[in-house]
């Protein structure tokens, strides 16, 4: 990897940003059709800016012409100076923080290589002009350095990574230094550490007496460690700090449901640790401060969003040790201030901003008078402002997309619709322009336990409404972010239960009139490949054809397979609890297995995998290939040889886009035979 000299080039960064206006001209946009694939699935040109602590400067991200993100700094008081100063020729910069007003540290990503050699990582600091570069944390990979003025002695293991900055003044952060267990081999919990990001010196938390198997650790602006959780044999154990000795506090089970149980969110300015906890009759998690005497969340609810789980973060005032607001999701994203100012500040953008999700950045010294403004919608890629408040004065910084013109885009709804057993399923719904009924494509999120959506510009939504496809999005059993009830109702239901969510929003589309259902078609990649595949086991009569890529087709073949990255920690006690016991459940397996159910499959099926996916192996779709090919289903095979889990390449992902449409509109679209 090679350092690039750092430049003070503000028109070639004012190119990259889109510096300057930012809405599109009032000429009438051209069709929506006329979008280029490229200009949904390539790399943002903006991202990721960071005001800092003194609020003097913004650090963001920028593409160069080669298309390599940078590091660049942009001072608040003067646009004008703007100045690169980090930058490689074979790497992206990525993950930005602020350590105070003069000095940052980030992180580096081959984000333009193919899967297999998309390593990175590493950690790395900086001042704001630029000197005083260091390699803090050595990459995950085995290249040799060109390190310029780079200094590189006392670097650290590439098994350790960032966790926090600091407000004390120091030069330093903390990170957590991953361990390996005896037993197993695999990583074993973290050990947190303060780094001096000048001279590369660590010091342990916690006087290097510590629990083992620790995942998260209660560390306060200061540096001082305040307590922890560790997870062995699917058990979570709270510690807590008794001098230099540690006690256990709680206990609660890593994957199934305990009144109990909670997530860490962060500690905060005013060194409370916060957690989110379920809470209420809707069952969605709260965000709580955490009682270290006990190890449990303590009194009532700080903010609690009806029918979703709390997920997002805090606003310090670091300078007068007060938490000022949390920045959170719902449908889409929102804040709630706590601070009277700054909620009325909110207004004031709110007003200037229409129809946008507007979030505000202070900076934490709590004294800067301009604020960062990032905004979006369902039709608009992100844009960014710097908010003058004693002039009262917007200040367009860019936009993440310039080539999107919003104008062009579909509009998506929230809905929250009722399946056949009365639980409640959200469902986004992005619907091309026109009238409908029009062909639709029921596209499935992957994980499965996680949030799939939010209400924000899409790109494979955008793209698929730009060729005249609605776009159903249900949030199905197992789904997070809505209610305990929600997700674990999702549990060992993995074509089941879960399945029938997705037919029955597919169902309500007809139903409501824009979808057409002779002209609907499943798709997703993961467990999202995995649900168009049991689509189209189990409910044939509602899709007329399948896009299935990165797809697990056999669930005992996604437990059997040991040189995955899944962690023996989640196969032993993870997957039993939450997809099924390979043994006590193994004909509840063997019937949601597309690849044992392979002929039932008799609707056309794109199906898609990389050669290096290293979470799906390869061998779930040559499998599932074979069995298709041995009843003659029809089947459209790609294959990305140097692919991981995902399309990474930004050819590959235009090359996969661009060929779904063509299997979309021969099956669904304007090339179907009716």
């Amino acid at each position: 990897m090679t350092w690039l000299a750092r430049t003070s080039a503000a028109a070639a960064l004012a190119a990259a940003t889109g510096l300057g206006p930012i809405r599109a001209a009032d000429a009438p946009p051209g069709a929506p059709a006329s979008v280029p694939t490229a200009a949904f699935f390539s790399f943002d040109n903006l991202s990721d800016p960071v005001i800092s602590p003194d609020g003097d400067a913004l650090a963001m991200l920028v593409r160069n012409k080669e298309g390599r993100r940078q590091l660049a700094i942009l001072d608040t008081s003067d646009l004008s100076k703007a100045k690169v100063i980090a930058s490689f020729n074979d790497a992206d910069v990525s993950r930005v923080h602020w350590v105070n007003g003069k000095r940052l540290v980030f992180s580096i990503f081959h984000e333009q290589e193919a899967y297999f050699d998309q390593t990175g990582g590493g950690l790395y600091a900086i001042d704001r002009d630029g000197d005083n570069m260091r390699t803090l944390v050595r990459p995950g990979w085995e290249r040799e350095m060109q390190t310029g003025k780079l200094a590189t002695d006392r670097t650290l293991d590439p098994n350790t990574v960032f966790s926090r900055v600091l407000s004390d003044g120091s030069d330093d952060v903390i990170v957590r230094r991953y361990t390996r267990g005896a037993s197993r081999g695999e990583w074993a919990g973290t050990v947190p550490t303060r780094l001096n990001t000048r001279t590369g010196s660590v010091q342990s938390l916690g006087d290097g007496n510590l629990p083992d198997f620790g995942y998260a650790w209660f560390v306060t602006p200061h540096g001082e460690l305040l307590g922890g959780i560790s997870n062995v044999d699917g058990k979570a154990t709270v510690f807590g700090r008794d001098g230099r000795q540690w006690k256990e506090l709680n206990h609660f089970p890593s994957y199934e449901a305990s009144d109990r149980s909670f997530s860490v969110i962060t500690t905060g300015a005013d060194n409370a640790v916060y957690v989110a906890k379920a809470f209420g009759a809707d069952s969605a998690e709260a965000l709580y401060k955490l009682d270290l005497a006990t190890g449990r969340p303590a009194g009532e609810p700080i903010v609690h969003i009806k029918g979703f789980d709390f997920d997002g973060d805090l606003i310090d005032d670091e300078a007068h040790h007060r938490v000022l607001g949390v920045h959170y999701d719902a449908d889409a994203d929102g804040t709630a201030w706590f601070d009277p100012a700054m909620a009325a500040l909110q207004k004031e953008i709110d007003a200037r901003l229409p129809g946008l999700v507007n979030r505000i950045d202070p900076a934490s010294c709590g004294c800067a008078n301009r604020v960062l403004v990032s905004s979006h919608s369902d039709h608009q890629p992100a844009l960014y402002f710097l908010y003058d408040r004693k002039a009262a004065l917007l200040i367009p910084i860019g936009s993440s997309r310039p080539a999107i013109d919003a104008r062009q885009m579909a509009d998506t709804d929230f809905y929250r619709i009722k399946a056949r057993d009365g639980q409640d399923i959200p469902v986004y719904v992005t619907k091309p322009k026109g009238k409908g009924p029009f062909p639709t494509v029921v596209l499935v999120h992957g994980g499965p336990f996680l949030r799939g959506w939010n209400w924000e510009w899409d790109a494979e939504s955008q793209f698929l409404a730009s060729r005249g496809y609605a776009v159903i999005k249900p949030e199905f059993r197992g789904s997070r972010g809505y209610g305990s009830e929600l997700y674990l109702s999702g549990f060992k239901q993995w074509g089941l239960k879960m399945q029938d969510d997705i037919a029955d929003a597919t169902r309500w589309g007809a139903d409501k009139g824009f979808e057409d259902p002779k002209r609907t078609c499943i798709a997703g990649a993961s467990y999202g490949g995995y649900a168009t595949l049991m689509g189209l086991v189990r409910y044939a009569e509602l899709y007329q054809c399948g896009v299935a890529w990165a797809a697990v087709s056999d669930l005992a073949l996604l437990h059997d397979t040991h040189w995955s990255d899944m962690s023996e920690e989640y196969r032993a006690h993870g997957m039993p609890v939450m997809v099924g016991d390979p043994v006590k459940d193994a004909a509840q397996l063997a019937q949601t297995s597309p690849l044992q159910q392979a002929a039932r499959i008799t609707r056309p099926l794109l199906l898609a995998h990389g050669g290096d996916d290293h979470r799906v192996t390869l061998e779930h779709a040559t499998q599932l290939r074979s069995a298709l090919e041995s009843h003659h289903a029809p089947l459209t095979w790609i294959e990305y040889r140097d692919e991981g889990h995902g399309w990474y390449l930004p050819a590959n992902r235009v090359d996969f886009y661009d060929r779904m449409a063509q299997f979309l509109d021969a099956n669904i679209g304007a090339g179907a035979k009716h």
